[in-house]
């Protein structure tokens, strides 16, 4: 097997870098190959300015739909897809969204390919200086690719502070339920890591609803408990009406505590 062969067979979608790397031959020579013996002749397609998909055997390159989470995890080096992105890797999605999401360190415009849009959220700061495994970080395969992603309680972290990049709280809601548990030691170090008073009222919140599924002893809610915030904070970051739940010191939307959905609009 070439090496062209052997790259493109372990890489459904690359970047130009990448291919690079793995073909042992200079920059000119492998940049012309690719150009005139594989995507003149339909074998790989250009998805935008140095990014590319391999295309299946019969398939019309024009019409090739390619994996749009194979596309969010090679648009940038690094990339941690996360957000709604990661609970649709991960299995637990309730619906699916036209919208991705991945973490990288650096600020970025969003993109957008065939109607679909790509949105890049900076790593935290105060996060970026840990290891992946620390940040909650995790290696998964994907249609044969081996990408990084948000685990689970990092991913339920994630949408709870920012349920606007899952799809709405609503559907926070139907795909954390889907879990089939929670690891608590996780979650306490992912809220110490994030240092949000407002984050522990929320997450607090959640667990006390979910008391039952989750298997939550009244000790974690205590402890969650010790680091909410003295003052008054709202579990919607766009401040909408609701009702104040005092063990909380959180301002939840009635349709939230009610689980409401049809009546409910984030």
């Amino acid at each position: 097997m070439s090496e062209y062969k052997e790259f493109f067979n372990k890489h459904p979608v690359f970047r130009l870098d990448e291919y690079f790397e793995a073909i042992q031959r200079n920059r000119k020579t492998a940049y012309n190959n690719l150009m005139i013996n594989y995507i003149s002749k339909g074998k790989v397609k250009s998805i935008i300015r140095g990014l590319y998909a391999v295309v299946p055997p019969g398939i019309d390159p024009d019409n090739f739909q390619v994996d749009e989470i194979l596309i969010a995890s090679k648009l940038v080096k690094n990339s941690v897809l996360a957000f709604h992105t990661a609970l649709e890797v991960l299995g637990y999605c309730h619906s699916v969204l036209s919208n991705y999401y991945y973490y990288f360190p650096y600020a970025k415009r969003n993109i957008k390919i065939n109607n679909t849009q790509y949105t890049r959220v900076k790593t935290p700061k105060r996060l970026q200086s840990n290891s992946y495994e620390l940040q909650g970080f995790q290696k998964q395969m994907y249609h044969g690719v081996n990408i990084t992603l948000t685990n689970p309680e990092r991913t339920f972290i994630d949408c709870i502070n920012r349920p606007d990049y899952a799809g709405g709280i609503e559907e926070v809601y139907r795909s954390i339920e889907k879990y089939p548990y929670l690891d608590f030691d996780r979650i306490f170090k992912y809220l110490a890591l994030f240092k949000s008073k407002v984050l522990y009222s929320r997450v607090g919140f959640f667990l006390e609803q979910h008391q039952k599924q989750f298997f939550v002893d009244d000790y974690i809610l205590k402890q969650i408990m010790e680091n909410i915030p003295s003052s008054v904070v709202y579990f919607n970051n766009k401040r909408k009406n609701g009702k104040l739940v005092k063990r909380w010191n959180l301002i939840v939307p009635k349709t939230v505590i009610e689980k409401r959905w049809k009546e409910f609009q984030d």
